[in-house]
């Protein structure tokens, strides 16, 4: 059974050979796959962050190098820090490669205005 991630990574490792439907495909399936490892990312950020103080979810914040907003309420704090700490995965990672590369080749999720 594949994982999220290895799925992620094998889209990833297959999108600079796919090109027009196939590759918009590929972006598809990776949009689905990145969303639900941010939101297992933040399931899991928000379990190990819950309860903490204002000075140590600031800290936890300096130490993740997501800067402290004393305007946000502590979910949106821990959603910036899960955020940063998925972004930092090689799923991630990959998958912000393969979109950049499709754009490069004129491939897009977004609709051209």
């Amino acid at each position: 059974m594949t994982t999220s991630t290895q799925r992620l990574l094998e889209l990833s490792a297959a999108a600079p050979a796919a090109d027009g439907e196939d590759l918009l495909d590929l972006l598809r399936e990776g949009n689905v796959l990145y969303h639900q490892g941010l939101h297992e990312t933040h399931q899991a950020t928000a379990t190990r962050l819950q309860g903490l103080s204002t000075t140590d979810l600031a800290a936890a914040a300096d130490a993740a190098k997501v800067p402290y907003d004393t305007t946000r309420d502590h979910a949106e704090m821990v959603m910036l820090l899960a955020l940063a700490e998925w972004d930092m995965t090689p799923a991630a990672l990959a998958y912000s490669a393969m979109v950049k590369d499709a754009a490069r080749r004129g491939i897009s999720l977004l609709p051209e205005e």
